[in-house]
């Protein structure tokens, strides 16, 4: 027993070191080749990098929004659950590793029979005890390193279980903040869109008051008609940004892990994004993408697969051991005459099985193309991501300025118009309009403002974190 225990140690270190998978060549040589498509660096940014992050919440500096990503990942059931998947495939790598070991056992047999009255024999004793008490041990030697092969399926698809939470929690933090960016919006626009009907609340007052002491009353009540026209529509924006709210309020509850009660608050202001994004990020960067990372493990996994479906064609052998005692007397058992052992070894090799282990082959060799084949399309999807992203970093900053210009010409407008309405140079319909632009300006600047800090944070997803 001691014998097969020290063996079973010194043949389990040593086939993890000397049976890698069969076709780890050919999976190094796939990788290399999915890895070496990346460009040297990033079309969107050309240069060499000069800074870097320290971490992506960061650069919004807002100790709410940090705390809300916080309880957004101590709270969110997906992530628990996400980290229960992860505890889960942990313990088949637990499973398949005992699978290397010897596996030891024991029983105990007590038993009670009589025998005939009629035996040839005299001096039989009718009735006879029998007590056994034995240790068994068996252990199939992983002479290819197939068992070895399993582990190594399981260690990998562990792996891409952890790479995956990572990725959900990454993903959890990004959505929040942008539900959060999201809610801040849908509130200022809301406070714009009341703003806007408190105006022409007041403005109607007055056309109203005129068309009361009769000056002018065709065009007065024009004016009056077209006011309250305006007057309604504003509040119909109102109505449609409240729903626009509470929706966002909700969403961000939910994943806050709280009930969607329709309480929560935005950050009243929208964050400044602190800095700018580094010229020239290395592509490399890329490779640090949880999900890449979770593809490139289960494309390992499905090579261990395939080497173990090949090697079910070798031999197999099997050491069997069993030490125990066993006497017709209970008190008798743990004397040494009472001993027994047994030692076997068995040579087991599969002749037919009607094409099964062949079929088992080519289904683990087809989960590997499909493995290779996903691997490489998360990489071009990750590389389209971060073009596009960097890309719209440009656009929407050059938006946000042209838009900052309009709606200062916008406010200035609104108040030369007001001016000219209230000398009698210029007509109500002037003053509507100019003051529709400059609402409709100050709440475009707005949307563009949170979509940019929106665009942000899908930058720090698509290059998994910060850079």
């Amino acid at each position: 027993m001691r014998l097969l225990l020290s063996s079973a140690a010194l043949l389990l270190l040593a086939q993890c070191a000397f049976f890698p998978p069969l076709g780890t060549k050919r999976f190094s040589r796939d990788v290399h080749e999915l890895q070496g498509a990346a460009p040297p660096h990033w079309s969107a940014l050309p240069g060499i990098p000069t800074s870097a992050a320290t971490g992506w919440l960061s650069d919004f500096n807002n100790t709410r929004l940090t705390a809300m990503v916080r309880q957004a990942v101590d709270n969110n059931p997906n992530l628990k659950a996400a980290a229960a998947r992860v505890r889960a495939a942990q313990s088949l790598v637990l499973q398949s590793t005992a699978n290397l070991l010897p596996a030891i056992t024991a029983s105990g047999l007590s038993s009670r029979n009589q025998t005939p009255s009629d035996q040839r024999f005299a001096g039989l004793n009718q009735i006879n005890n029998r007590f056994t008490a034995t240790l068994n041990a068996s252990w199939e030697l992983d002479l290819w390193g197939r068992l070895a092969d399993d582990r190594r399926s399981f260690k990998a698809a562990a792996d891409a279980s952890t790479a995956d939470y990572h990725a959900a929690r990454l993903s959890l933090a990004a959505t929040t903040v942008q539900t959060t960016v999201s809610l801040t919006e849908a509130e200022n626009l809301l406070a714009l869109a009341q703003s806007n009907v408190a105006t022409r609340k007041v403005q109607l007052g007055i056309l109203e008051r005129q068309l009361d002491r009769g000056i002018d009353p065709e065009r007065a009540a024009l004016d009056v008609s077209l006011s309250r026209a305006d007057l309604a529509r504003a509040e119909a924006t109102i109505e449609q940004r409240q729903a626009t709210a509470d929706q966002t309020r909700r969403t961000l509850e939910t994943l806050l892990g709280g009930y969607p009660a329709g309480t929560e608050h935005g950050l009243g202001s929208l964050p400044a994004i602190r800095r700018g994004i580094p010229a020239g990020l290395p592509a490399e960067m890329l490779l640090r993408r949880p999900d890449l990372r979770a593809a490139e493990r289960r494309l390992a996994s499905a090579l261990a697969t395939e080497s173990e479906a090949k090697k079910s064609f070798l031999p197999t052998l099997r050491l069997t051991g069993s030490e125990g005692r066993t006497s017709q007397e209970i008190e008798r058992l743990l004397y040494p005459q009472t001993a027994l052992w047994s030692v076997a070894s068995q040579v087991g090799q599969t002749i037919f099985q009607g094409g099964r282990l062949v079929a088992g082959v080519r289904s683990a060799h087809a989960t590997y193309d499909a493995a290779l084949q996903t691997y490489a399309s998360s990489i071009l999807t990750a590389f389209r991501e971060v073009e596009t992203a960097l890309a719209a970093e440009q656009f929407l900053l050059q938006q946000e300025s042209a838009l900052e210009r309009a709606a200062a010409e916008a406010e200035r407008a609104e108040k030369l118009a007001l001016s000219q309405y209230e000398k009698g140079l210029s007509e109500v319909l002037t003053l509507l309009d100019t003051r529709q632009r400059a609402f409709d300006a100050r709440s475009t600047l707005t949307s563009v403002k949170a979509q940019r800090l929106r665009n942000r944070v899908a930058i720090y997803l698509a290059l998994g974190g910060e850079f």
